[in-house]
């Protein structure tokens, strides 16, 4: 039995480095937007690598604090929202752009089993201010009550507040200002992105979450972001050193034991 139980614990580290996740907060971050086209269009990075097939969302419905405002039996709520799908795996570092970009669902019903309409459509970001949130759901029905994953949340009003009307925005859960969310003053007509002098420099996901979460780090832009972000892989264990690893587990619970 003692032999069982150290062999499942090496196993365990052993087949660690190979499990895939889903996504997870700040897998993908907004780097842009322009708020005075026709329509307008925001940019953001996947700053780890996405799976083909896999479905986020966006939003500029503000969060009250508890969910995201007047989408009770309305699929679209109270502003927008739209989908998007991976076509094929996304390298980490690619730069989505909705207005160059293919994937994104702009029109058609959102489903939603309890009635009450609303469609999907690019995001209409106000001058005065906005947000942009993205997400995934647990299903396909009523993605903006069904969230399963907050991933991102821009906010361009110099500061986060719980939504009482359509330009306010509290952030989302799970989501934590100055790395998977960023709140910048710029509730003026443009274009506003991180900053041009990043965009060739290279950091781990990590220190580009820090980056783009730092209001400083942003300004006005003639263009939004395109190409990618060049992003550090953080090494993943070699199998050996795992199990090197184990075995070093192993032998300290069987010396605890025989002291014991």
């Amino acid at each position: 039995m003692k032999f069982n139980k150290i062999s499942a614990l090496v196993l365990a580290l052993s087949t660690a480095g190979a499990a895939q996740a889903a996504l997870t907060a700040g897998d993908i971050a907004v780097i842009g937007r322009t708020n005075n086209t026709t329509p307008d269009a925001f940019s953001f990075v996947a700053l780890s690598a996405i799976s083909a097939g896999e479905v986020i969302y966006f939003t500029d419905n503000g969060w009250t604090g508890s969910a995201f405002r007047n989408t009770v039996n309305d699929g679209d709520g109270n502003e927008n929202l739209l989908k998007w799908t991976a076509g094929s795996t996304i390298a980490a570092g690619t730069i989505i752009n909705t207005a160059t970009s293919s994937g994104f669902t702009t029109s058609g019903a959102v489903p939603n089993n309890v009635g009450g309409g609303g469609s999907f459509a690019l995001l209409a970001l106000a001058t005065g201010g906005d947000q942009i949130y993205a997400f995934q759901s647990n299903g396909t029905n009523l993605p903006l009550i069904n969230v399963s994953t907050h991933l991102f949340a821009f906010d361009d009003t110099n500061g986060f507040e719980n939504a009482t009307g359509t330009g306010d925005g509290g952030i989302t859960p799970g989501l934590v200002n100055g790395t998977t969310a960023v709140s910048i003053s710029g509730n003026v007509a443009g274009t506003h992105a991180l900053r041009a002098s990043f965009l060739g420099e290279t950091h781990t996901r990590a220190e580009w979450l820090s980056i783009i979460g730092t209001a400083g780090n942003w300004s006005t832009a003639s263009a939004l972001p395109t190409g990618t972000l060049a992003i550090t892989a953080v090494p993943e264990p070699t199998s050996g050193a795992i199990a090197l690893a184990g075995l070093a587990v192993a032998g300290l619970v069987a010396r605890r034991r025989k002291a014991a």
